[in-house]
């Protein structure tokens, strides 16, 4: 595998970003030994979470190691704190993930597929909220979603964080992303990820599948359980959606192990 870092102007956010991305590589007796061809790389957008950059997922997790025997690629954009929005006082980060940033690595991986299948979005915490995000307002260009420990979203927050317990730095970021602070208050708004479930599986006859996975000893638990309802409540279950948990708090340790089953299930079985 061959490891990038690059930074790149982003026309959309008007400033300068940078992300990391492994590439398949058939040297070292490992990569591209599965079922996708040399010229037809699967892709996983993978997120980060609140507090972190797009270098987080090498260096907390075995990612490189898992996605080498796999023949992927793994692209990891970095986005702040912005939720993965367009922030309303603040950049279009949703815009920057979706659009530029895929039209980039398309121009400059040539072997990248585009076909939707093949494109999975996966993310902790705040990146999974964002994987649903993205992948639930795009269900055209993605695949799969999977969905780490996901807590921060609209408007369940209040399922697990005392509003007397938010600090003055996290209400004013949550002013940058949405215009307000109180994300409680943004039920039945287009930030209302129950709603964007029910509207995509609505509106959409293309769907991606839905992973989930969480922590039974997590703290956002009551989010996991709100957002599992209401895909279960979907008739058909249109997303084919699946729940995971397994023992855990909202850690690496966590991470690095449902990353690894999350590829496990997807493309070892494909190559059996």
């Amino acid at each position: 595998m061959s490891l990038l870092h690059i930074d790149l102007f982003s026309k959309v956010l008007q400033m300068d970003t940078g992300i990391s991305v492994i590439v398949p590589e058939s040297m070292q007796g490992i990569g591209l030994e599965g079922a996708h061809a040399e010229d037809n790389y699967p892709v996983l957008w993978l997120l980060h979470g609140r507090s972190d950059d797009h270098t987080i997922w090498m260096r907390r997790t075995s990612i490189e190691r898992y996605a080498a025997p796999l023949g992927i690629m793994v692209v990891m954009p970095e986005v702040s704190y912005s939720r993965y929005m367009n922030m309303v006082y603040g950049p279009r980060y949703r815009d920057f993930i979706a659009d530029e940033l895929y039209h980039f690595c398309k121009k400059l991986f040539p072997h990248m597929s585009t076909d939707r299948k093949d494109h999975y979005i996966a993310g902790l915490s705040m990146g999974g909220g964002g994987a649903m995000l993205l992948g639930l307002t795009y269900p055209e260009q993605y695949g799969t979603i999977c969905m780490l420990s996901t807590g921060g979203v609209a408007p369940l927050e209040g399922l697990w964080r005392a509003k007397g317990g938010q600090d003055t730095n996290y209400r004013r970021l949550n002013t940058d992303i949405y215009g307000t602070d109180d994300t409680d208050s943004l039920a039945g708004t287009e930030y209302d990820i129950l709603k964007l479930i029910r509207d995509t599986a609505r509106n959409h006859a293309l769907l991606p599948e839905v992973y989930h996975a969480m922590g039974t000893e997590d703290v956002r638990y009551p989010v996991a359980m709100k957002i599992k309802e209401t895909f279960e409540s979907i008739p058909g279950n249109p997303y084919h959606y699946e729940y995971h948990e397994g023992h855990g708090k909202h850690e690496w340790i966590f991470w690095d192990e449902w990353i690894r089953k999350f590829l496990d299930s997807r493309f070892c079985q494909e190559e059996k």
